[in-house]
């Protein structure tokens, strides 16, 4: 391709392109390629055209970032003036040379040697004998009137890369020739990166009256220079997003892009866009390695420099990082400037590492105790110079321990901010990072309940190892205790949560102290395992609910879900769970009792104060940033919703709930209630195949170890029911009963299993297993006595007994016997039961349900409808 023409990129196949379905090859890196510098590589042709065709001079600078294109610039034109028959000297800054004097003027007297090798040799004679016997200030008009006689014996072109690295005298005389530039015919060019004009590299300054200086500042390539890159050397289709991606991931830096492009031929990948991520880990490793190439170059000051800013520069700001390595030889600024200059920092009053590559390039080689102590002269500076609290944090969890107690009290308190604004994961490094400072015993113990609270999102593991830290070490009948057990349940793992608390709740009785809300929280653990040989009976007794001494919000809320799964006394079970969400202090109060309350709430029909129940638990998780109780308080507010008929809200809470904790964050005996809901609300709104499709799904390990999973199984089972296959019903609502049966939940509110296996059976044709299935069902609901439930359960039983049919009689509910199918639909719906469950307990369409009540008067419609 021609030096500055541009290719159409919207062809798919480029000339020369292979046949579909022949895989093209990738064509070799050009040298010279120049796109998106149309008006760049005009500018230097003219400059050439000028000094060949008028003997006119004139000087060019090029500037940019390392890596677009500035050598390639100065390639083009010293081909273009040799083309044009001028006589060219070419020098190249390094930085092993900037100390030497005069280093760069020597390159250029050997590289006229090519065209004049008399005169070369002559100055370069001179020069060292100069340099060697007189003054640099009679050595630079020596040369200057040397390369003057050069040029007027033959039109001169001087050029120079990387100028960046150029040695100050060589510096000097150049500034000195451009003041010349009238006295014969020469052009002078120099290119390097941003920052010619600092300290280190004087500004050129021509004659007052010369015009003929042009400066170019090279910018990264755009997108569509991009493209005809890879277009240039890829005869195939490019992606669109490929170039996108490839645009962002190089910067737009020619020399990166073009060595990605390497890297992708010799994998022989094409630019399609499943490569995308081979494509952003290979201009990620380019990076890195110019990245680790430039910073090899630097003097120590700039490497010092450098290395304080990617350690403490966000936390000091650039001024106090500058205090902080007080660079030896040369100013700050000059420092900086030559950062920027290789493209090592970016930014203008507070400037940055340029990305990840450099910050990893500058650590590299930093000796452990050298870090350290820049670390803490920086929490030192910071702390002296008052600078903001979040700030002298980010500095402290960097830094080693400071040993004082002040970087506790900050962290925490920065811990604080960042937990109330859910940042989870920050809040939870700054209080790992106070836990290694000096504390009180009771203070370290009241952090660790804390950080395992939040570590559960990105860390479920690590949490509750902290939590089980912090309860085998506390008093067993403190509220640090509590709280830990507490959490610990709420976390999921109900086996380890049931021996860790056995284990502290033992130590108290030993010591002869009070561990009644302990065993309280036992026992909810203890609700959802299964004896085992291990474990053959309950590990904690059940809890008191007949007593009148019952007030005490952790017993009382346990004792009101105990009876809730028993199915007894649903009055008392009311009393106790508001007693339960009733009852406050001042100090920070667990969570456990009070979702349990809300539960035995629901079950008791008494909906609307389950879910201000659970809004308060909610409100008081995300205050007090412990996301595990926020998400499990949500999917319970969700099953709440759903059973009043709010759909939309319900879907809403378990998104929610989701979005709270992670999916791999959720303890897999946790999981099952998250897909049953789910289902749940795919059956409420008639979508059964759908709702068949999100439960089938394989669980996780360990799944089915928790009483979820008899939850799952039962939602399952009406999916199957209502897809007419009652062979796979039966099977998964006696799964469901077996969960449920052997950890005591025996309650018809808590999943309706015995009614729709009995209806299954009698699909099968089974009526004496369907008989006894339904007698047992109406006698559990008859003694717990909630209406709805009593109404699910004696629906389901006459359509038992009559084996089919579209409605049945509400005998156990009151309900008259007949077709009254809009009293059927009242009774239900003042129970809570939403328009999906009235139709599928009643056979008829839900647009049916919906029509009827609308038609009812206002105070038989159940709330929320």
């Amino acid at each position: 391709m021609e030096i500055g023409t541009t290719r159409d990129p919207g062809s798919a196949f480029g000339p020369g392109s292979p046949r579909p379905g022949v895989a093209p090859e990738w064509a070799p890196h050009a040298p010279g390629l120049l796109v998106d510098r149309d008006h760049e590589v005009e500018q230097l042709r003219h400059g050439v055209e000028d000094l060949a065709r008028r003997g006119r001079s004139g000087m060019v600078t090029v500037t940019g970032r390392s890596g677009t294109g500035l050598s390639a610039m100065v390639a083009l034109l010293v081909a273009e003036a040799r083309a044009a028959g001028l006589r060219v000297a070419t020098a190249r800054g390094v930085p092993a040379e900037s100390d030497l004097a005069f280093g760069v003027v020597h390159q250029l007297v050997a590289s006229l040697s090519e065209s004049a090798p008399t005169t070369a040799g002559a100055i370069l004679r001179g020069t060292t004998g100069l340099a060697a016997r007189q003054a640099e200030e009679a050595v630079i008009p020596a040369l200057c009137a040397d390369f003057l006689a050069v040029a007027h014996d033959h039109p001169l072109v001087v050029a120079l890369d990387d100028a960046q690295w150029a040695d100050g005298p060589s510096w000097r005389w150049l500034r000195a020739m451009a003041r010349r530039l009238g006295q014969a015919p020469l052009l002078l060019v120099r290119a390097g990166t941003h920052g010619l004009d600092a300290p280190g590299c004087p500004e050129w300054r021509p004659e007052p009256d010369h015009p003929a200086a042009r400066v170019m500042r090279l910018r990264p390539l755009r997108e569509p220079g991009v493209r005809e890159v890879i277009s240039a050397r890829y005869p195939g289709p490019v992606d669109g997003s490929f170039v996108t991606e490839a645009h962002t991931a190089t910067g737009g830096s020619p020399a990166v892009l073009h060595e990605v492009l390497s890297r992708l031929a010799r994998a022989q990948l094409p630019p399609a866009a499943e490569q995308v991520p081979h494509l952003t880990a290979s201009a990620a490793a380019v990076l890195g390695d110019r990245a680790a190439d430039a910073i090899g170059t630097l003097p120590t000051d700039a490497l010092a420099l450098l290395r304080a800013l990617v350690l403490c520069g966000e936390g000091l700001g650039f001024d106090l990082t500058c205090a902080l390595v007080s660079p030896r030889h040369v100013s700050a600024a000059t420092a900086a400037g030559l950062l920027r200059q290789v493209g090592l920092i970016t930014g203008g009053d507070e400037p940055r590492p340029a990305g990840p590559g450099v910050r990893a390039g500058a650590l590299a080689g930093l000796a452990a105790d050298e870090r350290d102590h820049l670390l803490r002269s920086a929490v030192a500076i910071g702390r002296r110079a008052a600078v903001p609290d979040d700030r002298l944090a980010a500095l402290l969890l960097a830094a080693p321990p400071v040993g004082e107690a002040w970087a506790t009290t900050l962290l925490t308190k920065v811990a604080a901010r960042r937990r109330a604004a859910g940042d989870h994961a920050a809040a939870a490094s700054l209080l790992a990072a106070a836990l290694r400072e000096p504390m009180g015993e009771e203070h370290r113990l009241g952090l660790l309940v804390d950080l395992g609270a939040l570590e559960v999102v990105d860390n479920p593991r690590a949490a509750d190892r902290r939590l089980r830290q912090a309860l085998l070490e506390t008093e067993p009948d403190g509220p640090t205790a509590v709280l830990a057990a507490d959490l610990l349940h709420a976390h999921g793992d109900a086996l380890a949560a049931r021996r860790v608390i056995a284990t502290a709740r033992a130590r108290g009785e030993a010591d002869g102290v009070d561990t009644t809300a302990l065993a309280a929280i036992g026992w909810l653990a203890d609700s959802d395992c299964t004896p085992d040989a291990l474990h053959p009976a309950r590990a904690f007794p059940d809890p008191p609910t007949d007593s009148p001494e019952v007030s005490e919000p952790v017993g009382a809320g346990v004792a009101a879900w105990s009876l809730a799964l028993r199915g007894d006394h649903r009055a008392r079970a009311r009393a106790l769970a508001r007693c339960a969400l009733a009852a406050g202090d001042d100090r920070p109060a667990p969570f456990g009792h009070r979702l349990h309350a809300c539960r035995a709430l629901l079950h008791a029909d008494d909906i609307a104060s389950a879910v201000v129940g659970l809004d308060a638990v909610v409100a008081d998780a995300r205050r007090r940033g412990v996301p595990a109780v926020a998400a499990n308080a949500l999917l319970h507010r969700g099953w709440c919703e759903l059973r009043r008929g709010n759909l939309a809200q319900a879907g809403d809470d378990l998104a929610q709930a989701r979005a709270h904790l992670p999916a791999d964050s959720w303890h897999p005996r946790l999981v099952p209630a998250l897909v049953a809901l789910a289902g749940q609300l795919l059956l409420a709104r008639g979508e059964v195949d759908d709702a068949a499709r999100e439960m089938a799904g394989a669980p996780p390990a360990e799944a089915d170890r928790g009483a979820a999973w008899g939850l799952l199984q039962y939602a399952r089972g009406e999916a199957a029911l209502a897809l007419g296959d009652p062979a796979t019903a039966l099977r998964r609502f006696d799964r469901c009963g077996r969960v449920l049966l052997t950890r005591g939940w025996v309650n018809p509110a808590l999943a309706a299993w015995r009614s729709l296996a009995a209806a299954a059976h009698a699909a099968l044709g089974d009526r004496d297993a369907a008989r006894v299935l339904t007698a047992d069902a109406v006698e559990r609901a008859v003694r717990w006595g909630a209406p709805s439930t009593l109404a699910q359960v004696s629906l389901w039983a006459s359509r038992v007994d009559r084996g089919s049919g579209p409605t049945c009689p509400l005998r156990t509910a009151g309900v008259r016997t007949g077709d009254d199918a809009d009293q059927s639909i009242a009774v239900l719906a003042g129970t809570g039961r939403s328009a999906g469950e009235i139709a599928l307990l009643l056979d008829v369409p839900v647009r049916a349900v919906h029509h009827r009540l609308s038609a009812l008067p206002t105070p038989s419609r159940a709330p929320g409808r």
